[in-house]
């Protein structure tokens, strides 16, 4: 089978998998093992926001190394310069957009999560001692 038919094969094929309707993943019938359940609360979201903290100063460090690197770089009489100039100034835009979502969009709504999430056990637990205790309305 030449190269041509069997790339028009695969492509095929891949249509038809394309074009099912739905396909549902499941474990296999037979000895097939349970997976393991997701538990999150308030503490597990917090450690998880100090890791994301952990990894911005890591990318910071690493971004403040490769700025160093870069601007001792000098390529005055080249054409090239003005090209590493506007390479350093996307840099720069980039990775503060990068830091900016590892400092809000990860580790700052990590945070807000574990703080509903600990807002509503203890809701939650109020509710329930006061369920206990007979102050709960029928």
């Amino acid at each position: 089978m030449s190269f041509d038919e069997m790339w028009g094969q695969a492509r095929s094929n891949a249509l038809a998998r394309q074009q099912s309707s739905m396909q549902l993943n499941q474990l296999p019938a037979e000895g097939g093992s349970a997976q393991a359940h997701l538990h999150v609360n308030g503490s597990v979201l917090e450690e998880r926001a100090k890791n994301a903290e952990t990894v911005r100063k890591n990318f910071v460090d690493a971004d403040s190394k490769a700025m160093t690197a870069t601007s001792d770089v000098s390529l005055k009489g080249f054409k090239s310069d003005s090209g590493l100039a506007l390479f350093q100034k996307r840099w720069r835009t980039q990775m503060r957009y990068l830091e900016g979502l590892l400092e809000k969009g990860v580790k700052g709504n990590l945070y807000a999560s574990a703080a509903e999430f600990k807002a509503e056990e203890a809701k939650r637990l109020s509710d329930v001692k006061r369920a206990g205790s007979g102050g709960g309305k029928n």
